[in-house]
């Protein structure tokens, strides 16, 4: 088999034009070797235009199609099940419009995979990039341009998840989250963990996250090699997540919602029935695990949520008004204060923000130089694109 028998790309579009154009210009200006299966649930048609002419991007073997409007999570699910049952390849990796994988990264990744059947996924290290908006640059000033920094690292400690049995592993996870949503994976798997996704319909997108990553824990061991796996762009143009989190608040507004208690309800149901099935336990003592390992892992976000101080009055102002009218319980709670801000200092940070400035790396690290070189390229309108959106969202670079 050649490379793009063994890996299919699945690149899901939300809108973020933009960086759908660069996106596929990067695949072209590597000589992109995958097959590239687009789902597209997004709300604007020019990228239908574009993309369905296949002398748009020659160099890139892709299968756009076109899916009803992602207005809520269920289209979502829908969506993503509906392009896994078209993948042909053994292997699937996710992809974002505003990531940039590494190519040689992806073939070790897979040949890994080929090598181990007991891992359910692999992956390397994922970096980071951010480009700093230069007013001069109009609407493409965080989509292009030579302000570039990078971080190395953005989940540290970033670690394999090898051991033995799946109730280990998600202790694990829970204990030192590293996100397996990027990894290679095998493609029977991902299915399989997609349905229970859609089956459940979970509506908040953070908890619904966690469902197929943790299935695949269950399923294999996880592999981290120390190679440069994947940039993701930080501080970038809005995702879904960051739209849901601004309507929807922080992961302490979530749980307050109505809705929520029988979302968790239904996630430990999910996640301890296929934990119970690999290991052997009984269903009563994979939930009594799964709620245990849950909230070991929100409690310093959710107290991070807590007492963060927000302007002009404070989260910490807000939450002690709140809790101060829970009786026996919120003098519990105040009770955590300190100890929760210890647990906050003292716990690794995911996401860390170290940027380095382009500057320092372009000389060492000929990956983040083939990045830096190809955002920092001149201009050029994308082929067949409305010519009054040329001129602006619609631009892109090529070599």
């Amino acid at each position: 088999m050649s490379e793009n028998q063994y890996l299919t790309i699945l690149l899901t579009l939300w809108d973020r034009v933009p960086c759908t154009f660069r996106w596929m210009t990067y695949a072209s200006k590597v000589d992109w070797p995958f097959k590239v299966l687009i789902a597209d649930g997004g709300s604007d048609e020019s990228v239908s235009q574009v993309l369905l002419d296949r002398n748009s991007f020659p160099k890139v073997d892709y299968e756009y199609i076109r899916y009803p409007y992602d207005s809520t999570p269920t289209h979502y699910y829908k969506k993503v099940l509906d392009a896994l049952g078209r993948v042909e390849t053994p292997y699937v990796v996710f992809a974002d419009n505003d990531d940039f994988y590494l190519v040689e990264a992806l073939l070790r990744s897979v040949e890994f995979l080929k090598h181990n059947p007991d891992f359910s996924s692999c992956r390397g290290i994922i970096g980071g990039v951010r480009l700093t908006p230069d007013a001069s640059s109009g609407e493409l000033s965080n989509i292009y341009g030579e302000n570039v920094s990078f971080v190395r690292q953005v989940y540290p400690p970033d670690r394999s998840n090898l051991e033995e049995t799946a109730l280990e592993r998600v202790h694990n996870y829970f204990a030192s989250y590293r996100p397996n949503w990027y990894d290679v994976s095998r493609i029977e798997q991902t299915r399989e963990h997609f349905k229970v996704l859609r089956d459940l319909d979970t509506q908040d997108l953070i908890l619904s996250q966690h469902i197929p990553m943790l299935l695949g824990v269950i399923a294999g061991k996880v592999q981290i090699e120390p190679y440069l796996y994947l940039l993701r762009q930080l501080e970038g143009p809005n995702s879904v997540d960051q739209i849901e989190t601004k309507q929807k608040g922080d992961l302490f507004d979530r749980m307050l919602m109505g809705s929520w208690s029988d979302e968790f309800k239904g996630f430990v149901e999910a996640i301890a029935d296929a934990l119970a099935r690999k290991d052997g336990i009984t269903i009563e003592e994979a939930r009594r695990e799964i709620r245990q390992g849950y909230r070991n892992f929100i409690a310093p976000h959710l107290a991070s949520c807590l007492v963060k101080p927000v302007a002009p009055t404070g989260r910490t102002s807000l939450a002690r008004g709140v809790i101060s009218r829970l009786g026996p319980l919120g003098t519990g709670l105040r009770k955590l204060y300190p100890p929760v801000q210890r647990m906050i200092k003292g716990r690794p940070k995911v996401g860390g923000r170290d940027f380095i400035p382009a500057a320092e790396l372009l000389e060492s690290d000929t990956d983040f130089k083939l990045i830096y070189d190809f955002l920092a390229a001149p201009p050029c309108p994308v082929k067949g694109a409305p010519e009054t959106q040329v001129r602006g969202s619609l631009e892109y670079r090529s070599s």
